[in-house]
């Protein structure tokens, strides 16, 4: 029998369903996620906060103050600060969009016209336009009529965007114009590009002397040893090749955890005419790497071809 408090009960039930219940945890997180929404939405009051916000890395709540502030407030110091929130955040169409704001304003003066012109040309190399970003380079050369770190930096990427259109020639020139404009800090960039656009026009010597001037604490400095050891092997410097590959594995293993030095290794001692050492070598690289790995499947067809040529000479 059902008594009227019952029927109550029934009564309440529909209205419970489709209630999502939150534990403690995700409730606890929702609030703190929405606390700090509610303080950006009520102090979005000065652009100096987008560029606060994203000076400190806050790229999230920097953003969406820039959303909030209406377009009358906004300058083009928080519409950069915003920009680059966007493009910190990955969201790079956004701060394509942004960027090209900015420069639509006419309130820049060629500096910072420059610098935003060159922003939007990394994106477009990093999106894998290339010719755009080769085109926004050039733009940005041209407001700045002398030499500058700046205008280094737009060389650079015009000559990174020309080699990625297998324009070596012209590459090599825009990045030797960025490796003598560019600082101190920034040069090992061009640096590396410019070797690497050598060894493909064939200039060995030229590249292994700008490949030479990168520090040892460059970011990238495994690289260019690995290049290094490249023109050692291809210039027959037995010593020199084995002293850039041991020197790579000892300095940045991460780089060289491939079976690219061992094929380096097996080639040099092959050069040496010291066989049993190429043996060695593969046999070790036999086992750290599958049958099908594409330098071991080199360095194996190397030396073979030795010990036939160690075997004709026995058979004089």
């Amino acid at each position: 029998m059902i008594t009227q408090s019952d029927k109550s009960l029934s009564a309440r039930e529909p209205s419970q369903r489709g209630v999502v219940r939150f534990s403690p945890l995700v409730k606890l997180a929702l609030g703190f996620l929405l606390g700090c929404l509610w303080s950006t939405f009520v102090f979005a009051d000065h652009p100096v906060d987008v560029q606060r916000l994203s000076s400190e890395g806050d790229y999230f709540k920097a953003l969406t103050m820039y959303e909030l502030l209406p377009d009358r407030r906004l300058n083009d110091d928080a519409r950069v600060s915003a920009a680059k929130s966007a493009w910190a955040l990955g969201l790079t169409k956004k701060a394509a969009s942004i960027f090209d704001a900015v420069l639509r304003s006419g309130t820049l003066d060629n500096d910072d016209r420059a610098r935003v012109t060159l922003s939007r040309g990394i994106i477009e190399y990093q999106e894998e336009h290339y010719q755009e970003a080769g085109l926004f380079a050039e733009k940005a050369i041209s407001l700045l009529p002398e030499k500058a770190p700046l205008r280094g930096r737009a060389f650079l990427l015009w000559g990174q965007s020309l080699v990625r259109a297998q324009a070596y020639a012209t590459a090599e020139e825009k990045l030797l114009r960025a490796l003598g404009e560019m600082s101190p800090a920034d040069r090992p960039d061009a640096a590396l590009a410019l070797g690497a656009v050598q060894i493909k026009l064939g200039r060995l010597t030229q590249a292994e002397r700008s490949l030479k001037t990168i520090p040892t604490s460059y970011s990238n400095a495994s690289e260019a040893i690995r290049l290094l050891a490249m023109i050692a092997l291809q210039t027959r410097q037995n010593d020199r090749a084995r002293f850039w590959i041991e020197k790579g594995r000892a300095k940045h293993s991460d780089a060289f955890h491939d079976s690219w030095p061992d094929y380096g290794l097996t080639k040099v001692a092959i050069e040496a005419n010291d066989v049993p050492r190429a043996r060695s070598v593969v046999e070790r690289a036999s086992q750290k790497f599958p049958p099908s790995d594409p330098w071991l499947v080199l360095m194996k067809a190397a030396l073979e071809q030795a010990e036939w040529s160690e075997r004709a000479k026995g058979y004089r």
